[in-house]
């Protein structure tokens, strides 16, 4: 079984808000693909996530992102529908909390990624985890696109706690915005996902670029603290 020091093949993980983009005047598609059109794509994975939406719309917005995906090489995932990520050849699935693993990894060719979601209190060291290739832990922060969400925050040092007892490396999510993503890489989150700061942006493109910036000032610090 692989250790969380594996790496990532993105530093940056963009959660999509629907509700977030629409009240800032646009869709998703166009949310994203003003990202993608200004980032350089090997550092950057997309989740398509709407709880709200029948899998026939989130399909939709699949198809309609694809074509820029593939062509930028911007990670595309979704969230929940494993099926999904089979019918449009995605780099994968990200997994609620309460999914089992297993049985998607079997459904799933070996080059898919999974993701997992888990939070403060749930466990980071039993074997099933050991077949996703990364989980998300929350919330680090409080969320900024749930704020009236009640949950204790981890916060850096239990951001550092759970990476130390994870069998699989962590993506710092919750509250996570500019001038918190280089501390979190630096207590040994591998990667940071953001959903509040980027779909709720004036201008998302430049958002993102400057959480890039910030994760490589956060693996410059922890290597000099290693």
């Amino acid at each position: 079984m692989t250790n969380n020091c594996s790496t990532l093949p993105f530093d940056l993980l963009l959660i999509t808000d629907p509700a977030a983009c629409h009240r800032m005047g646009r869709t998703v598609e166009q949310t994203l693909t003003s990202i993608l059109n200004d980032i350089n794509p090997q550092h950057v994975a997309i989740i398509i996530r709407d709880k709200k939406a029948a899998i026939s719309q989130i399909a939709t917005t699949i198809s309609n992102l694809k074509p820029l995906t593939d062509s930028t090489g911007v990670l595309l995932l979704v969230h929940s529908y494993p099926q999904l990520a089979l019918e449009y050849n995605l780099a994968g699935v990200h997994l609620s909390s309460t999914t089992a693993i297993e049985p998607v990894r079997q459904k799933l060719p070996p080059q898919m990624l999974i993701g997992v979601s888990r939070h403060a209190t749930d466990s980071l060291d039993q074997d099933d985890i050991g077949l996703a290739d990364y989980a998300t832990i929350s919330p680090v922060y409080s969320p900024l696109s749930k704020p009236d969400d009640q949950r204790n925050t981890l916060g850096l040092q239990g951001l550092r706690d759970s990476v130390k007892r994870s069998y699989r490396p962590l993506v710092a999510l919750g509250g996570i915005e500019s001038g918190r993503v280089s501390a979190a890489i630096a207590h040994g989150a591998k990667a940071v996902a953001v959903i509040g700061a980027v779909m709720a942006a004036e201008n998302p493109a430049s958002v993102v670029q400057l959480l890039l910036q910030e994760v490589l000032i956060g693996r410059q610090n922890k290597d000099l603290e290693d």
